[in-house]
């Protein structure tokens, strides 16, 4: 495997930064911070630009907060300033974690997304028999740094740019060196590419009938129930030094419904389970009255619902 090197340059590169920026305050333009980073723009991107290049920037001062929607998680948002660099690392190193991963993994990537995986977990369950269904016990906690930091070394070279990721990586922590700040644009691309070793184990080595993931969500497909049990007995061994354990898994027929992403996907239809229906009823709810007392403007309130669609089969 051929590592990428000469990333740093264009991480730090002003035209890169000034694009990353303009990324962080998409959507933020009249927040505190942005307004006031907006005052001087070229400067404090200069600035950060040289703080960069010299290893005095300094990755921290998290904001934490609660949501409840569809379970309890502590969301940890960077600091205005980090967001720009996370975009301005992300633009460049997007394409090196692409190169990793297989074909259906959906999150974290362009033309992917959790319709193109349900869609695909329904032509699966039309053609097999069975299921496996996974899902990793607290995932971004449990993701250890050594281990993150050995993989990321595997793909690059530049060692100014590893200082950069691994000072990221370091810079939260649930416990005992482990966890990444759910939040972080970064962290969805380091969560994404951790389980990519294991994409190309259950493909390569185990050869399902079918096989999506989306972040640590895993459904795997069969027309025999014992070649799952197998699969899953495979897998559990081979994330076992990954220092990750999967919730209960579920070996069921596809006729039943696949549990996946929100949704029951069967051979005959794609249908919402009862959970994410009541989720979505509340969310619709609250962005009606939002549009009605003028908290929302008419292109917001259209954008939203239409992100909360999907083609029902």
């Amino acid at each position: 495997m051929k590592r990428a090197g000469n990333l740093f340059e264009w991480i730090t590169d002003f035209n890169n930064l000034r694009a990353a920026y303009l990324k962080a305050v998409k959507g933020k333009r009249f927040s505190n911070t942005a307004l006031i980073f907006d005052l001087k723009a070229d400067e404090n991107l200069c600035r950060i630009k040289k703080e960069l290049e010299s290893g005095t920037y300094r990755i921290g001062n998290y904001r934490q907060f609660k949501i409840y929607d569809p379970k309890e998680r502590t969301i940890t948002a960077a600091s205005f300033e980090d967001r720009i660099v996370h975009h301005a690392i992300m633009n460049v190193l997007e394409p090196v974690f692409e190169r990793q991963f297989i074909f259906h993994t959906y999150a974290c990537r362009k033309q992917k997304g959790t319709h193109r995986a349900v869609q695909y977990a329904f032509k699966k369950a039309g053609s097999c028999k069975y299921f496996l269904k996974l899902d990793v016990r607290k995932y971004f906690d449990s993701i250890p740094h050594k281990r993150l930091k050995e993989l990321l070394f595997r793909i690059i070279k530049d060692r100014k740019c590893l200082a950069l990721l691994f000072e990221i990586i370091d810079s939260y922590s649930v416990s005992d060196g482990r966890g990444l700040p759910i939040g972080n644009l970064t962290s969805q691309f380091f969560a994404n590419y951790y389980l990519s070793p294991l994409d190309h184990f259950v493909l390569e080595k185990l050869k399902p009938k079918g096989y999506a993931r989306y972040m640590d969500d895993i459904a795997v497909f069969s027309d025999s129930k014992s070649a799952l049990k197998n699969i899953l007995d495979e897998m559990q061994k081979f994330t076992a030094p990954f220092s990750l354990f999967f919730k209960q898994p579920v070996i069921n027929s596809c006729r039943n419904g696949v549990p996946f992403l929100g949704y029951s996907v069967s051979d005959k239809r794609i249908s919402l389970l009862n959970r994410t229906r009541r989720r979505k009823e509340r969310k619709a709810r609250r962005l009606v009255y939002e549009f009605n007392h003028g908290l929302i403007d008419e292109e917001k309130f259209a954008d939203r619902i239409n992100c909360m669609e999907i083609a029902v089969v």
